[in-house]
C-alpha cells in the first residue's frame, strides 16, 4: 500500500502522483466519499447499466442507517 499527501488546488483539483501506476491519464475512475474518506478506484469498463443503476440506488448507498450498522466493522 503507498500513501502519499497531495495539496487540493483553488479548483478543487489534485494531482495524482506517477507512482500510482493503476491510473492512466484520461482513464475513468470512481470518486466515493464517505463520511470523511474520498476513495479513487479505477474504472476498467462502464457499462450503461452501471451509469444508469448510480443515480437509482444512490439513495439506498447513502442510507444513514446502513452507516450506523456497519460502522463497527470500519474500526
Amino acid at each position: 500500500m503507498e500513501i502519499r499527501t497531495v495539496r487540493i488546488s483553488s479548483k478543487r483539483q489534485i494531482t495524482i502522483p506517477k507512482s500510482f501506476k493503476n491510473l492512466r491519464e484520461g482513464q475513468d475512475a470512481l470518486l466515493i466519499s464517505r463520511n470523511d474518506e474520498i476513495i479513487i478506484k479505477p474504472i476498467k469498463e462502464v457499462t450503461e447499466a452501471a451509469l444508469l443503476s448510480e443515480k437509482a440506488l444512490a439513495e439506498c448507498w447513502n442510507c444513514t442507517e446502513d452507516e450506523e450498522a456497519f460502522a463497527y466493522f470500519q474500526k
